[in-house]
């Protein structure tokens, strides 16, 4: 199914008035209940919409995504938008093209198929510059660009539409002080281990390389009240920049591949109970990540 077959021509709206975001998305708000006659609180969507916007961030540069699940609608509506002035959208998040989306109760797979197509509609080289370009030439050059993109809603959400890049890794000649590094810099727990041809061979975790530090025995005690001595970590100070990532990663780390569908990543990740699960392609190279945070910030609050 093509987006653009998911649009109302209707509901495209050029010279948005308003000085503020909240002032344009009102404006947009007020069009869309008046010709879908829909009994709207206005001000609670709005309020919805920004707090969602300020905690997910830019989803797409130049492009506003504002949406809101309400319980009581039975269909998706989207409102396309072109504000009359890009600085009322404010400098934290500009925008010169809106993309607003209320969602029916049972919608949310649709919206969710919706955002995964335009994100890989929008990775393409230059694809959002000339979606902005044709928002910026008005209505009917938006509309018309719509009809002839081929912007495209899969079947089923897989594992490609809703992973995160995999731009955090290390290298499994690495020493470990390069990985004690990338935890506490991108506050990571796991990290993916490649080789030279960035293919998954393991997965390092913070815990698992503390805990090898340790003597077996410890862990057979109940009470561990005698231990007070800093013996470990001066240990792990004085290796850390000799030992490499190989000798203490997990070689059997949790991968899928790039089609796999978005129920089974859940299903594998809830069983595993905790970490990432490695995005890999046909050779094994890794792709992205899917971890928890990605059912909450991309399924659940998306």
């Amino acid at each position: 199914m093509k987006f653009v077959s998911m649009l109302d021509e209707e509901l495209l709206f050029e010279n948005i008035p308003g000085s503020s975001r909240a002032a344009v998305y009102t404006a947009m708000l007020e069009k869309l209940a008046t010709y879908a006659e829909l009994t709207l609180d206005i001000p609670a969507v709005i309020q919805e919409m920004m707090e969602r916007e300020n905690t997910s961030g830019v989803v797409f540069p130049g492009v506003a995504m504002p949406h809101v699940r309400i319980s009581g609608l039975h269909d998706l509506f989207i409102v396309i938008g072109m504000p009359e002035s890009s600085e009322a959208m404010g400098k934290t998040q500009p925008a010169d093209l809106i993309i607003m989306s209320l969602i029916g109760g049972d919608m949310s797979d649709i919206y969710l198929k919706m955002l995964a197509a335009l994100a890989r509609y929008m990775s393409a080289s230059n694809a959002a510059n000339s979606l902005r370009e044709a928002a910026r030439s008005g209505k009917n050059a938006l509309w018309e660009y719509l009809q002839t993109s081929d912007i495209k809603l899969r079947q089923v959400v897989t594992a490609e539409d809703i992973m995160s890049p995999a731009d955090i890794f290390i290298s499994e000649d690495a020493p470990l002080s390069e990985a004690f590094d990338l935890f506490n810099s991108q506050h990571r727990r796991f990290l993916p281990v490649v080789n030279a041809q960035k293919q998954l061979v393991g997965e390092l975790s913070a815990v698992a390389v503390i805990k090898s530090f340790f003597p077996e025995y410890v862990f057979m005690m109940d009470n561990l009240n005698f231990l007070n001595d800093f013996a470990v970590f001066n240990e792990i100070f004085n290796a850390e920049h000799t030992l490499p990532v190989s000798k203490y990663m997990s070689c059997t780390p949790c991968s899928a591949s790039l089609d796999t569908p978005l129920i089974q990543l859940t299903l594998q990740l809830t069983r595993k109970g905790a970490g990432n699960i490695y995005i890999v392609d046909s050779n094994n190279t890794l792709k992205g990540i899917f971890s928890i945070d990605n059912i909450i910030n991309k399924v659940l609050r998306g």
